[in-house]
């Protein structure tokens, strides 16, 4: 109700006003739209330029964020060497390039029970190409089991009513 009333107010008022006055009021009007209109241009332009400004910075952290994942990922890999290499070290892990001493050595190790020589053939047969290429491995091993029994590495049991020895470690 009170709008409707004020409404009234001003088109009584308006009505009562000279000529002059009506149009310098509807110059005043003009200037204030321009100068608002004027208002409304420079924070759309600013608005943009923000705009502008954080699609910049996001783009400048995706960037650091892709530099930080590949330091990352090449982080992993020289961990997973580093694993790798003290994994060896530490007898952990099979060793193509050890000697045959310390392959008889692991697997007996990774077994955690005394083996036969056949038993340890099949194992190194199944985890290293390189004995697979040799020709016979069964002349290359028991000269091989000699030294490591020598140099205290592992210890040979005979077993009654069997041929051969039974393995383990000291």
């Amino acid at each position: 109700m009170k709008n409707k009333i004020w409404k009234y107010v001003e088109v009584v008022a308006l009505h009562q006003k000279t000529k002059e006055e009506l149009v310098e009021l509807v110059m005043e009007l003009q200037e204030r739209d321009k100068i608002l209109f004027q208002q409304y241009l420079d924070l759309g332009e600013s608005s943009r330029n923000k705009d502008k400004q954080h699609q910049r910075e996001l783009e400048k952290y995706q960037k650091q964020l892709d530099k930080y994942m590949e330091i990352y990922a090449t982080s992993e890999v020289e961990k997973k060497n580093y694993k790798q290499i003290a994994d060896l070290k530490l007898g952990k892990t099979y060793n193509v390039n050890a000697t045959w001493i310390d392959k008889i050595v692991f697997v007996l190790k990774a077994a955690g029970r005394p083996l036969r020589s056949s038993e340890i053939i099949e194992i190194l047969l199944k985890n290293d190409n390189t004995i697979i290429s040799l020709t016979d491995i069964q002349r290359k091993l028991p000269p091989n089991l000699t030294k490591a029994l020598k140099y205290g590495r592992i210890i040979g049991e005979k077993q009654k009513g069997q041929n051969g020895y039974l393995f383990r470690l000291p």
